[in-house]
């Protein structure tokens, strides 16, 4: 489900089972940046190596876990990868 802010803010919230993930759309023109929660996995122990994968594929311009909070920040191009894509494969990487 996606939901646009009502304020006007530019973002865009999207929810996918108990997962949220969030997208700026205020970004630089073909930039996005997504929050994407990593709670119930272990992708935020291994933060090197999930930033590493990430930053090899094409349309991601950056990617940052916060092993506090356990969430990443993914800057993006979204015409060329989509949040939902960049959740798959951050999740193909699950231990």
């Amino acid at each position: 489900m996606m939901n646009a802010d009502p304020a006007g803010s530019g973002t865009v919230a999207q929810t996918i089972g108990d997962k949220s993930e969030s997208v700026d759309t205020r970004t630089a023109p073909n930039r996005a940046r997504g929050i994407i929660d990593l709670s119930g996995t272990q992708l935020a122990d291994r933060p090197n190596f999930l930033e590493e994968k990430l930053l090899k594929t094409r349309g991601i311009i950056s990617a940052e876990i916060n092993a506090f909070s356990n969430r990443m920040t993914v800057e993006f191009d979204p015409s060329l990868i989509s949040i939902e894509k960049i959740k798959k494969l951050i999740l193909s990487h699950a231990p």
